[in-house]
Protein backbone atom coordinates (compact mmCIF):
# COMPACT_ATOMS: atom_id res chain seq x y z
CA UNK A 1 0.00 0.00 0.00
CA UNK A 2 1.32 3.50 -1.37
CA UNK A 3 0.86 5.92 2.07
CA UNK A 4 -1.29 9.22 0.60
CA UNK A 5 -0.19 12.66 2.04
CA UNK A 6 -2.90 12.59 4.67
CA UNK A 7 -1.88 9.71 6.02
CA UNK A 8 1.97 11.19 6.50
CA UNK A 9 1.11 14.32 7.41
CA UNK A 10 -1.22 12.13 10.77
CA UNK A 11 1.44 10.46 11.39
CA UNK A 12 4.27 13.36 11.42
CA UNK A 13 1.25 15.19 13.86
CA UNK A 14 0.94 11.95 15.94
CA UNK A 15 4.96 11.74 16.11
CA UNK A 16 5.31 15.48 16.91
CA UNK A 17 2.54 15.26 19.39
CA UNK A 18 4.00 12.64 21.66
CA UNK A 19 7.84 13.86 20.69
CA UNK A 20 6.35 17.60 22.38
CA UNK A 21 4.38 15.82 24.92
CA UNK A 22 7.62 13.65 26.48
CA UNK A 23 9.69 16.89 26.57
CA UNK A 24 7.02 19.25 27.96
CA UNK A 25 6.95 16.27 30.65
CA UNK A 26 10.60 16.09 31.14
CA UNK A 27 11.28 20.01 31.09
CA UNK A 28 8.28 20.41 33.76
CA UNK A 29 9.52 18.12 35.77
CA UNK A 30 12.87 20.48 35.80
CA UNK A 31 11.09 23.56 36.35
CA UNK A 32 11.55 24.52 32.83
CA UNK A 33 9.37 25.34 29.95
CA UNK A 34 10.54 25.24 25.81
CA UNK A 35 11.14 28.19 25.28
CA UNK A 36 13.18 28.59 28.55
CA UNK A 37 14.89 25.67 27.51
CA UNK A 38 15.58 26.66 24.31
CA UNK A 39 17.22 30.06 25.53
CA UNK A 40 19.92 27.67 27.64
CA UNK A 41 20.44 25.42 24.65
CA UNK A 42 21.43 28.89 22.33
CA UNK A 43 23.54 30.35 25.05
CA UNK A 44 24.93 26.37 25.32
CA UNK A 45 25.49 26.05 21.39
CA UNK A 46 26.91 29.54 21.23
CA UNK A 47 29.45 28.79 23.84
CA UNK A 48 29.56 32.52 24.81
CA UNK A 49 27.64 35.10 26.70
CA UNK A 50 24.95 36.70 24.78
CA UNK A 51 23.13 40.31 24.30
CA UNK A 52 19.61 39.83 23.90
CA UNK A 53 19.34 41.01 20.86
CA UNK A 54 21.42 38.08 19.38
CA UNK A 55 19.43 35.75 21.35
CA UNK A 56 15.78 37.26 19.79
CA UNK A 57 17.51 36.66 16.55
CA UNK A 58 18.20 33.21 17.24
CA UNK A 59 14.86 32.03 18.72
CA UNK A 60 13.55 34.44 15.70
CA UNK A 61 11.26 36.30 18.50
CA UNK A 62 10.82 39.87 19.43
CA UNK A 63 13.38 41.44 21.65
CA UNK A 64 10.49 42.01 24.58
CA UNK A 65 9.57 38.73 24.51
CA UNK A 66 13.06 37.39 25.29
CA UNK A 67 13.20 40.06 27.99
CA UNK A 68 10.37 38.71 29.55
CA UNK A 69 12.15 35.02 29.14
CA UNK A 70 15.63 36.45 30.44
CA UNK A 71 14.04 38.13 33.37
CA UNK A 72 12.41 34.71 34.43
CA UNK A 73 15.17 32.70 33.89
CA UNK A 74 17.11 35.09 35.96
CA UNK A 75 14.84 34.96 38.93
CA UNK A 76 14.96 31.01 38.33
CA UNK A 77 19.09 31.18 38.52
CA UNK A 78 19.06 29.54 35.32
CA UNK A 79 21.16 33.11 33.86
CA UNK A 80 22.36 36.03 35.01
CA UNK A 81 22.89 39.46 33.30
CA UNK A 82 25.81 42.14 33.15
CA UNK A 83 26.82 44.81 31.36
CA UNK A 84 28.83 44.50 27.61
CA UNK A 85 32.56 45.47 27.88
CA UNK A 86 32.01 47.24 24.92
CA UNK A 87 28.40 48.94 24.38
CA UNK A 88 26.71 50.42 27.38
CA UNK A 89 23.06 49.71 26.11
CA UNK A 90 23.46 45.83 25.84
CA UNK A 91 23.17 43.47 28.45
CA UNK A 92 24.81 40.30 28.07
CA UNK A 93 22.73 37.19 29.01
CA UNK A 94 25.07 34.28 30.55
CA UNK A 95 24.25 30.71 32.11
CA UNK A 96 24.78 30.27 35.37
CA UNK A 97 26.22 27.06 36.82
CA UNK A 98 22.95 25.56 36.87
CA UNK A 99 22.08 26.67 33.65
CA UNK A 100 25.38 25.36 32.03
CA UNK A 101 24.30 21.88 34.01
CA UNK A 102 20.70 21.80 32.52
CA UNK A 103 21.84 22.52 29.14
CA UNK A 104 24.52 19.95 29.31
CA UNK A 105 22.09 17.38 30.16
CA UNK A 106 19.62 18.22 27.63
CA UNK A 107 22.10 18.02 25.07
CA UNK A 108 23.50 14.40 26.09
CA UNK A 109 19.49 13.59 26.38
CA UNK A 110 19.02 14.71 22.66
CA UNK A 111 21.79 12.39 21.35
CA UNK A 112 20.41 9.58 23.60
CA UNK A 113 17.64 9.83 22.73
CA UNK A 114 17.90 10.28 18.84
CA UNK A 115 20.34 6.84 18.83
CA UNK A 116 17.94 4.84 20.71
CA UNK A 117 14.93 6.10 18.32
CA UNK A 118 16.95 6.01 15.05
CA UNK A 119 19.78 4.79 15.77
CA UNK A 120 19.28 1.55 14.00
CA UNK A 121 17.71 2.95 10.67
CA UNK A 122 19.80 2.78 7.66
CA UNK A 123 21.11 5.88 6.51
CA UNK A 124 18.74 6.08 3.19
CA UNK A 125 16.06 5.94 5.48
CA UNK A 126 17.25 8.76 7.60
CA UNK A 127 18.00 10.67 4.81
CA UNK A 128 14.63 10.13 2.84
CA UNK A 129 12.57 11.33 6.12
CA UNK A 130 15.25 14.58 6.25
CA UNK A 131 14.37 14.86 2.39
CA UNK A 132 10.38 15.27 3.32
CA UNK A 133 11.21 17.01 6.88
CA UNK A 134 13.42 19.63 5.29
CA UNK A 135 10.76 20.07 2.22
CA UNK A 136 7.91 20.33 4.30
CA UNK A 137 9.72 22.83 6.97
CA UNK A 138 10.37 25.23 3.40
CA UNK A 139 6.88 25.21 2.76
CA UNK A 140 5.63 25.82 5.77
CA UNK A 141 8.20 28.62 5.91
CA UNK A 142 7.74 30.46 2.80
CA UNK A 143 3.83 30.25 3.56
CA UNK A 144 4.12 31.87 7.25
CA UNK A 145 7.31 33.71 6.93
CA UNK A 146 6.64 36.83 9.82
CA UNK A 147 8.62 36.43 13.22
CA UNK A 148 7.26 33.89 16.15
CA UNK A 149 5.82 35.95 18.60
CA UNK A 150 2.69 34.37 19.93
CA UNK A 151 1.76 37.10 22.89
CA UNK A 152 1.53 35.94 26.32
CA UNK A 153 2.66 32.25 25.23
CA UNK A 154 6.42 30.58 24.79
CA UNK A 155 7.68 31.11 21.94
CA UNK A 156 6.89 27.90 20.48
CA UNK A 157 3.47 27.99 21.13
CA UNK A 158 3.79 24.97 23.32
CA UNK A 159 2.38 26.40 26.97
CA UNK A 160 3.66 29.21 29.48
CA UNK A 161 6.99 31.34 29.52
Amino acid sequence: MKPDPVTVLDKAFELASVLGDMMQTTLTERGLTTARAEVLLVLHHHGQPMVQRELSQALRCTPRHITTLVDVLEADGWVSRGPHPTDRRAILVTPTAQGRAAADRMDTERHDAAHALLGQLPASDLAGFLIVADHVLRHIETSHSPAREPGADEITGRGPT
